[in-house]
């Protein structure tokens, strides 16, 4: 009788398992396949591209596309000193007795570098409006409102 109790609970515990992990999994799965576009190539509106929907000039399109691989280059570098951040604080939070002052060193760092990408964005963004006509510049800024508007975030459990 003994040995049948623990044969289910060891189910139930495998069921348990089993069911927390393909949740995890699906969640994960959901918000890398739902990401915002990172870049301006990877902004589409209604299935067209960024630059075919503004109607850019030959010579406008030569000029971004120019500007946009060293922004993009650098935005990544930026991304990825993120990500690695990130990975320290989680490496941080589960030690047995979290350091609290690395912690909020590397909270910060985060922000920090955050900061830096929106404002090297922001730049990128008016420098790329800049270049741009009246109707251009219109297109341009209601496409970005609207990718932003469609950005999901991440909730914490």
């Amino acid at each position: 009788m003994r040995d049948n109790v623990i044969k289910y609970l060891l189910i139930v515990s495998v069921i348990l398992n089993l069911s927390f992990l393909g949740g995890a999994g699906f969640t994960y799965y959901k918000q890398s396949t739902s990401r915002h576009p990172q870049t301006m190539h990877e902004l589409h509106m209604g299935g067209a591209h960024l630059f075919q929907n503004l109607a850019l000039r030959p010579e406008q399109l030569k000029t971004f596309q120019e500007k946009a691989l060293p922004f993009h280059e650098q935005m990544m570098k930026k991304r990825e000193e993120v990500d690695s951040l990130r990975g320290t604080l989680f490496g941080l939070m589960r030690a047995d007795h979290p350091n609290e002052k690395a912690i909020e060193a590397t909270i910060t760092k985060i922000g920090t570098t955050q900061q830096e990408m929106q404002k090297t964005v922001v730049a990128h963004m008016l420098e790329f409006k800049s270049m741009l006509n009246t109707e251009q510049q219109k297109k341009f800024l209601d496409m970005i409102k609207g990718a932003m508007a469609q950005q999901q975030q991440a909730m914490c459990p």
